[in-house]
């Protein structure tokens, strides 16, 4: 069982999902839920699990891939682990996927432009002192930085930038999908220069897509500076962009994360 956080909002609970009539849900047996709550900004989060099918915990030590938007995000993610695993016969990693507790608009941007936005340090606060040692005291998860991926799209995937800028002891691996990289006046291009120094000889996965389609002032000028400062300055890094011609921002999504998992279980 999952031991119990301080100020969780309910007692914890480890569940088995029922099985759903949608082919693409991810198999209920390999799937665990909970709820916690955070004691940085009160909010709680509902917390999916999922397993490689072949998990050993007594045997193996597995990678963790912590989704964003994860009421979205969680099936299909999983089931690409499965299938990209497979088919390339590596081992598959723990899907941990993070539910909305406050707003995204709030947890997911860094600085506060308005009364919705600028939770991010509470968030990155949550995944960093209670949800990631939640998951590595009660799963077979692999406590090193090179074995933890965060995986976000649009605010997600500027948290996933925030997180590689300020939080970057935390994640060795980031696949940063139409990451919304505008937000405040590029802030963070800032929070890139602020921290480069310590950040810039460890070792990085990034992954970076964007949809041909999507504006190149607000979203393509930013994500490509971003790849640049990357590109550039990172010794240790292994660093791959996609653009998916003709396709926006919403329809850009699903393939580019596809192709970022492929690249991550290929290059980890």
């Amino acid at each position: 069982m999952f031991k119990a956080m301080p100020l969780l909002a309910s007692a914890l609970m480890l569940v088995f999902l029922f099985s759903s009539c949608n082919k693409e849900a991810f198999d209920p047996a390999l799937t665990r839920e909970f709820v916690l709550q955070s004691t940085a900004n009160g909010a709680t989060y509902n917390i999916k699990v999922g397993l490689p099918s072949n998990y050993n915990p007594g045997v193996e030590k597995y990678a963790s891939i912590y989704v964003l938007d994860g009421e979205e995000n969680f099936d299909f993610v999983s089931n690409k682990c499965r299938e990209i695993s497979d088919r390339l016969a590596v081992a598959n990693a723990v899907v941990i996927s993070i539910g909305y507790g406050k707003d995204r608009s709030i947890d997911y941007t860094p600085t506060k432009v308005s009364s919705v936005t600028g939770g991010g340090p509470e968030f990155l606060n949550f995944i960093e002192k209670q949800l990631i040692p939640e998951m590595e005291e009660n799963l077979a998860v692999d406590t090193a930085r090179s074995s933890r991926v965060i995986l976000g799209h649009s605010y997600g995937g500027l948290f996933g930038a925030y997180a590689f800028c300020t939080g970057n002891k935390l994640f060795g691996n980031y696949i940063l999908l139409s990451p919304s990289l505008w937000f405040d006046d590029l802030v963070s291009l800032q929070f890139e220069k602020d921290n480069r120094a310590e950040n810039k000889d460890r070792a990085q996965l990034v992954f970076m897509g964007i949809g041909g389609a999507e504006n190149a002032g607000r979203m393509q000028a930013p994500f490509e500076a971003f790849y640049q400062l990357l590109r550039d300055n990172y010794t240790q890094i292994k660093l791959e962009k996609n653009t998916e011609e003709d396709l926006g921002h919403r329809g850009s999504e699903h393939p580019n994360m596809i192709k970022g998992l492929n690249y991550y279980f290929q290059n980890r």
